[in-house]
């Protein structure tokens, strides 16, 4: 799977156009500024007009790649989709051994585990990495264990997040050929070991393969909405990313080689191991490759404030990401729109918000300066569209033709206005990795509650505050709040957000028959290997229609 770079190279082009056009208006404003006078505010506004420009560049840089990615999958999609079709013909004769490596901390889930479970493959082993501290989960695992004979892996010494969990086991132990890494509620298809193996005797070279996800049905409004954004992903820009970008690895549904682990030397102890283990991998002379044929399922977290904590993980993960790994991509041996494409996939999401930020600033400071701001938040709003609305182009390819393209006009609102509203969160976090806080790895909460009206305003205290302080400096500065109102209403719809968790949806049931043969073992005992089989008849599966898996060039995924 050659990458080509063409695809980078129109990128570019077509975001030099737009740049030169955001650089001509730039022009005519700094013109009209000084028409009538030369002073200190007006090298003041020309200052803040032109910061306000390039920031727009950087942002539509982004934004013009999500825009093309979309757009040339959509209409080349036969043509790159036919580039899998040598893996899917590929006959694996041989069974190397599979290790599923469960990672939990206090969100132990046995119904995913034990679908994962549920192999056709003949060779594998199910391995569960407890990193809990509570006892009712040591209870629940120690019971899973002995129930279904599974080898449970407990350390004392909780260092390196869940890259030290997965180390602790690799480490020590070498009876595998391949490992499946596993979030607790990730549940793989029973094919996923006889696929994915093809892709790693397609070509030597990889070392990894991320597999691709869809989201589990939502049990409320707000965890369905927000979960359409899983499958657009991975069925437009992963795919694309395969072809003409940067592969990478996101913690769960991956497989990665014993060779591979190896001459990497292990996890690196950051708390976004799965990006910074793909440099690692890339730097080992090895390749990443996406499996779109292979469809995971994982759960959207189920409320604001439980996609707030992750937020709050991710940004202080890329933070760290950058500042351990920014001079590794860069003397990496990936191309030169790898390297690009890998910056702009994980240097965003911190430093989107501290963008926004300042561009806020300098609007306020044009009002200062009597500079009609009026008009200009018009303009310059206008020239946000591309960038609000470029992320959410996926969902509207993949969903378009489905009886989800009902939910796309309420996704599109509830998903500005939650991302747009943690920025207050995500400005914080920045400054403080910046100031040299060190980040920590913050489970995401999988239980689902419902939410107080206590709960909710703990939960944007800080976005309406922001809010209020945002709208008095704007309205002193421009005599309006109009020039703010997009960020205005954006936080001032938080509150609903948290409480579209309190209306909860009906699970869809479709029941399978599975058979599931479980090898008995004489004893089974945490900490003793084990050899599963297993076998679930008349199992109800409450997932939704995303699971009948798309058609691809014929192959189902």
């Amino acid at each position: 799977m050659k990458k080509k770079s063409w695809v980078y190279k129109l990128i570019i082009f077509v975001w030099t156009v737009c740049s030169a056009f955001l650089v001509y208006n730039l022009y005519k404003n700094i013109n009209n500024v000084f028409n009538n006078a030369v002073g200190f505010k007006e090298i003041l506004i020309t200052i803040f007009l032109t910061g306000n420009t390039l920031i727009l560049m950087y942002m539509w840089f982004g934004s013009v790649k999500d825009f093309m990615f979309s757009f040339i999958f959509l209409i080349n999609k036969k043509r790159i989709l036919k580039r899998y079709e040598d893996i899917y013909n590929i006959e694996v004769n041989e069974t190397p051994k599979f290790v599923l490596l469960y990672c939990t901390r206090n969100d132990f889930n046995e119904e995913a585990l034990l679908k994962c479970m549920g192999q056709d493959y003949p060779n594998f082993e199910a391995v569960i990495l407890d990193d809990s501290s509570k006892e009712e989960y040591f209870k629940r695992i120690d019971n899973f264990s002995k129930e279904h004979n599974v080898k449970v892996v407990r350390r004392e010494n909780k260092v390196g997040f869940k890259a030290g969990n997965l180390n602790n086991y690799l480490q020590n132990n070498d009876d595998y050929d391949y490992f499946v890494v596993l979030d607790s509620d990730e549940i793989i298809p029973s094919d996923y070991c006889s696929k994915i193996l093809k892709y790693f005797y397609y070509n030597k070279q990889i070392g990894a393969v991320q597999a691709s996800h869809i989201a589990t049905q939502g049990v409320n409004v707000f965890q369905d909405l927000m979960g359409l954004s899983v499958k657009s992903n991975g069925q437009t820009c992963q795919i694309m990313k395969n072809f003409y970008g940067s592969n990478s690895l996101i913690g769960h549904g991956m497989t990665i080689s014993k060779e591979c682990y190896k001459k990497t030397g292990g996890f690196p102890h950051v708390v976004a191991e799965d990006i910074s283990f793909a440099i690692e991998i890339k730097n080992s002379g090895y390749k990443i490759a996406y499996a779109p044929n292979i469809v995971c399922q994982e759960e959207f977290p189920v409320n604001y404030i439980c996609l707030k904590k992750r937020q709050c993980k991710w940004t202080q993960g890329n933070i760290e990401f950058m500042k351990k790994y920014n001079k590794s991509v860069n003397k990496s041996n990936m191309t030169w729109f790898e390297k690009l494409d890998t910056k702009l996939s994980h240097y965003n999401l911190p430093i989107m918000p501290m963008l926004s930020y300042l561009l806020l600033i300098n609007t306020i400071g044009l009002g200062f300066c009597n500079y009609n701001v009026i008009n200009y938040s018009f303009y310059l709003f206008g020239l946000m569209t591309l960038f609000l609305v470029s992320p959410l182009i996926p969902d509207l390819f993949v969903h378009a033709k489905s009886k989800n393209v009902f939910k796309l006009i309420p996704y599109f609102i509830v998903n500005i206005s939650t991302y747009a509203s943690l920025s207050p969160m995500m400005i914080k976090t920045v400054v403080l990795g910046v100031m040299g806080k060190k980040a920590t790895f913050i489970v995401t909460p999988k239980e689902n509650s419902k939410i107080s009206l206590v709960e909710t305003f703990k939960a944007t205290y800080d976005t309406l505050l922001f809010m209020v302080i945002v709208g008095v400096l704007g309205y002193f500065a421009c005599g309006s709040i109009a020039p703010l109102l997009f960020i205005l209403i954006t936080c001032a719809l938080s509150p609903i957000m948290v409480l579209l968790a309190n209306i909860a949806i009906k699970p869809k049931v479709i029941k399978t028959k599975q058979k599931i043969k479980v090898k008995k073992a004489k004893k089974s005992k945490v900490e003793k290997k084990s050899s599963t089989k297993f076998d679930v008849e008349n199992e109800e599966d409450f997932v939704d229609d995303a699971t009948i898996l798309a058609k691809i060039e014929g192959n189902n995924i």
